[in-house]
């Protein structure tokens, strides 16, 4: 199977998972990075009520497990379809809504509930069916859309909203996701996506009497604690380094730039090399970068140095959780495996955030949470070498 071809073939799927995953609720790493000094400034909240606004992602623990079984027992497209089609109205909603914070709160409550259909739990789905010697590297390509777009709009977006408005910058986003959402439901439209037929009970009783599941999950969780640093807090951990808002605004730009070069580097290499070796090194990056931002080092290069290892680490989790779910637990599971680890992944980003605003209280400072968040980062990537022992023997490739 020559790998031209197989990219060939299947570009439809991968075309799709790239633009769906690009334009809906994982873009909002980006946008509540790109607008939270805005939010702050127009409807005067404070930087600790914003924190907290992000222990929304606790949602996840239980819309993102749905969704992926949604997905292994109908399809990929009609799961897909009721996310992808309510995202851009959820942000209409915030772009008219009073400033209230409790409105806000609801809004975004159930925006993460609804458009969890929207996740690369959903959609890789169809990628790891139709890709086999270039997995990796296929889901690097599809997760690469959220970052490549937040890279690539938050300064443009910035500089919208500082000539237009805070409402019209949203609503200028909401016209440019339902247009994406058209084009990923118009080309996942007849793609091979074959349900499972196995009862719930069933693949779930499978899958937690797995010790390889076990493993995924402590691991999982670990490693995301510092990634409630790369979605919300961004620019605010600039600023505390002393950098201008011009410069904290790159930085959101840089971790996006580092996520997608995150996904290429570790796509390929877990093709080609020992994938638990590949994700117990790629989740060790954020390590240095977070003692580096808790250093007294505050310099552009240091804190751009640190933000681009905890990008290429954000950016790796997008293939090699997957790859790493599939290796061990083949298709016809997959959403289900993947949506119980991305649970875990929302959970600890969550309690990442609580443990922020507990530190900003105490201490008015985010580096008691870098070290913390650094110590449990290196152990969870660690875990990930148990993966490559005997006992946890991959599915054969051919049937996956």
């Amino acid at each position: 199977m020559d790998e031209t071809g197989e990219f060939r073939r299947n570009w439809r799927p991968l075309a799709g998972a790239f633009l769906g995953i690009g334009s809906a609720l994982s873009l909002n790493t980006y946008i509540l990075s790109t607008f939270a000094p805005y939010f702050i400034a127009e409807f005067g909240w404070t930087k600790e009520q914003w924190t907290w606004l992000s222990v929304v992602q606790m949602m996840v623990i239980f819309s993102i497990p749905v969704s992926g079984r949604l997905a292994d027992r109908f399809g990929v497209w009609r799961t897909a379809a009721v996310g992808a089609l309510s995202y851009p109205l959820f942000l209409v909603a915030i772009a008219f809504m009073d400033g209230s914070l409790m409105t806000y709160f609801w809004i975004y409550v159930i925006q993460t509930i609804v458009c969890s259909t929207t996740t690369s739990t959903v959609y890789n789905r169809v990628v790891a069916q139709a890709f086999v010697r270039n997995r990796g590297l296929a889901m690097g390509l599809a997760g690469s859309g959220a970052p490549l777009i937040g890279a690539i709009g938050a300064p443009l977006i910035s500089l919208y909203v500082q000539n237009y408005g805070f409402s019209a910058g949203y609503v200028l986003v909401a016209a440019f996701c339902m247009a994406c959402a058209v084009g990923t439901l118009w080309l996942l439209k007849g793609v091979k996506d074959e349900p499972t037929k196995a009862s719930a009970r069933a693949d779930y009783g499978a899958v937690l009497s797995d010790r390889a599941f076990w493993i995924m999950l402590a691991a999982t969780f670990l490693v995301n604690v510092p990634f409630s640093l790369a979605t919300t807090q961004i620019k605010l951990v600039s600023g505390e380094q002393g950098l201008p808002d011009t410069a904290a605004a790159l930085m959101v730009t840089a971790i996006g730039l580092a996520s997608v070069a995150g996904r290429f580097i570790f796509g390929i290499a877990i093709d080609r090399l020992n994938p638990p070796r590949v994700a117990a090194f790629g989740f060790a990056l954020p390590v240095l970068g977070l003692l580096l931002l808790a250093s007294p080092l505050d310099s552009f290069a240091v804190v751009l140095f640190a933000m681009v290892l905890i990008g290429f680490a954000f950016g790796s989790e997008a293939d090699v959780v997957p790859v790493l779910v599939a290796r061990h637990f083949g298709i016809a599971r997959f959403g289900t495996v993947v949506g119980l680890l991305t649970a875990a992944m929302g959970a600890a980003m969550a309690g990442g955030s609580i443990l922020i605003a507990l530190v900003q209280r105490a201490t008015g400072s985010f580096n008691g949470y870098l070290f913390v968040a650094a110590a449990m980062t290196a152990v969870g990537s660690l875990l990930f070498l148990m993966l490559g022992g005997r006992r946890f023997t991959p599915v054969p490739t051919a049937h996956s």
